[in-house]
């Protein structure tokens, strides 16, 4: 029986390759501050709890733009969608929800697909503010805090 495919999908960064890297334990997505280092899809094997999965660290979804480029990246984005069992959705709630944080969560729903949504640059794991709440408004599950951007690579 194949491994379940895990794709992390989220807008430019939020934190999605330190998550990868952080959950596969080893650092093999590039982590830069600086837009769009990822661009294609990153492939690590992973254990979490007992359970091994395939997870997929792809670039930052920008919904609308011309720059091929950005275009390309999206395209790798959908693909990771297309092909995963589970999706990680990973936010920043330092700047709530945004226009593009409602328009990657559509793409979600359509596809159908089991959600995790992650709020990540959290100062408090699992005991976000009140800033958590506003994220119900994207209509998936539960958002769950995360401090992963602040965790060194190797767990």
């Amino acid at each position: 029986m194949p491994k379940p495919m895990v794709a992390i999908i989220g807008k430019p960064n939020v934190g999605k390759s330190s998550f990868f890297n952080y959950i596969i334990g080893k650092r093999l997505s590039i982590v830069e501050d600086t837009p769009g280092v990822t661009r294609d899809r990153v492939y690590g094997e992973a254990n979490w709890r007992g359970r091994n999965f395939t997870l997929i660290d792809t670039a930052g979804i920008e919904t609308k733009s011309d720059d091929i480029i950005l275009n390309q990246m999206k395209a790798q984005a959908n693909i990771a969608i297309n092909i995963a069992d589970v999706i990680i959705f990973i936010t920043d709630i330092k700047q709530g929800v945004t226009a593009v944080d409602e328009e990657i969560a559509l793409i979600l729903k359509k596809s159908k697909k089991p959600v995790v949504l992650i709020c990540n640059k959290s100062d408090n794991f699992g005991n976000a503010k009140d800033d958590i709440y506003e994220f119900y408004n994207l209509g998936l599950r539960r958002p769950i805090s995360s401090i992963i951007y602040k965790c060194t690579w190797n767990r």
